[in-house]
Order: C-alpha cells, then sequence, then structure tokens
C-alpha cells in the first residue's frame, strides 16, 4: 500500500527535481524538547527509508573536563568513560533508525548523517543551577537506496533544547528521565513531525 509523506519544508530547496515549490523552516534553539515546529504539508514525497546510517566523523574533538562549557565538538558522560565517538553513534544510531522506519512509502531511501557537535551536560552543569543546552546538531543527506541518486542535503539541523539543571536534573535522574531519554525524544519528535506528521507522536519510545 501506498503511503505518502510530508516532504519537510527544511529539505524542499534540495527537491526542486521532485517538486517545483521551495520552502523554509527553522528549528528554534530556544524551545523545550516537547514542542517542535511542524512542517506545513505543502507538497508530498513518497519515500520509504529503508536504512539510516550515523556517522560521527573522529575529527570531532571529545572533552572530559568537568567545566561548565568545555572547549570539545563532543561532551557525553551518562555512558561510562570510553570511546564517545562509538557511544554517540549508538545513542544517535537507537534513536533514528526506528523512528525512521515510519517513513514507509514507495521510494527507497538512504539517510546519512553526519554529526557535527553534540555537546550535552558535564557533571558540574547538571546538577547546578546554570542554565545549560543539549546541543545536537548534524548534516542529513538522503540517496535513492538502489540508484546512489542525490534527493537531499547535505541540510544542516540544529535540534538544541534547554537542559534540566539543579533539583530540576535532581528529579529527572530519579523518574528516569535522563539526558539520554530527553536527547532520544527530541530526535524522534524531530523525525515524526518532520517526516511523517504529528500524528506520529505515539511513536516515541523510552530509552533505557
Amino acid at each position: 500500500m501506498m503511503t505518502s509523506r510530508f516532504i519537510p519544508a527544511l529539505i524542499l530547496g534540495a527537491a526542486l527535481a521532485v517538486s517545483g515549490c521551495v520552502g523554509t523552516t527553522d528549528v528554534s534553539r530556544d524551545i523545550g524538547a516537547d514542542v517542535l515546529p511542524v512542517a506545513a504539508p505543502t507538497e508530498f514525497l513518497d519515500w520509504d527509508v529503508v536504512g539510516v546510517e550515523v556517522d560521527v566523523p573522529r575529527t570531532l574533538t571529545s572533552s572530559e573536563a568537568n567545566t561548565i562549557k568545555p572547549r570539545a565538538d563532543i561532551v557525553w558522560r551518562e555512558d561510562p568513560l570510553g570511546d564517545r565517538h562509538a557511544q554517540v553513534d549508538e545513542l544517535m544510531t537507537a534513536a533514528l533508525a526506528p523512528a525512521f522506519e515510519a517513513v514507509n512509502g514507495t521510494i527507497p531511501v538512504m539517510i546519512y548523517i553526519e554529526v557535527t557537535r553534540f555537546h550535552a551536560q558535564t557533571q558540574r552543569v547538571r546538577y547546578s543551577n546554570i542554565p545549560s543546552e543539549q546541543e545536537i546538531e548534524f548534516n542529513l543527506t538522503a540517496t535513492h537506496a538502489e540508484t546512489g541518486e542525490l534527493l537531499s542535503g547535505p541540510t544542516h539541523v540544529d535540534l538544541t533544547f534547554m537542559a534540566l539543571g539543579g533539583d530540576d536534573a535532581i528529579a529527572a535522574d530519579s523518574a528516569g528521565i535522563t539526558q539520554r531519554a530527553r536527547i532520544t525524544e527530541r530526535l524522534v519528535r524531530w523525525v515524526n513531525q518532520e517526516f511523517v506528521g504529528p500524528a506520529a507522536d505515539t511513536l516515541l519510545v523510552a530509552s533505557n
């Protein structure tokens, strides 16, 4: 059965070969994890996402400094000390791969995600009242899974949102609402609202 999906406004400019219309939408850095802009359903694209590949380039810097804002591309502390690039890759893939399975039209598409920044909270910031953000940025490219034809991108996506801190962070941790859980929710909501539609919010899954 053929299922049409919204073409996200953020990729309309790169899809001129399919559509004659161009539209844009900016992802706000200030809105909460539970509020995302929805692409206007001005055009349709019958994509079937058959695979998602995440790349966390080794050229990205990583820091273990317990400062307010380390000067690094990757800051991640909710996994044991180890290969932060691999840990970010695992988190992003675990969130995005099942979310994109809901994009199930007829044109087979591969999605490529190149992480450019993944800056979560240090311990010092998370348990203080210092305002902070979860900075999640990447480039997205879509190609035809069979021909390799470029369908969209690379398009830069910034899903940065405000983080919890102090007593709010302690209460969230106690309830199982970790940084991982909130980042996962942010990523899944973005896929749902940009590529599937608001009705797909029910696809949100809990993260371990």
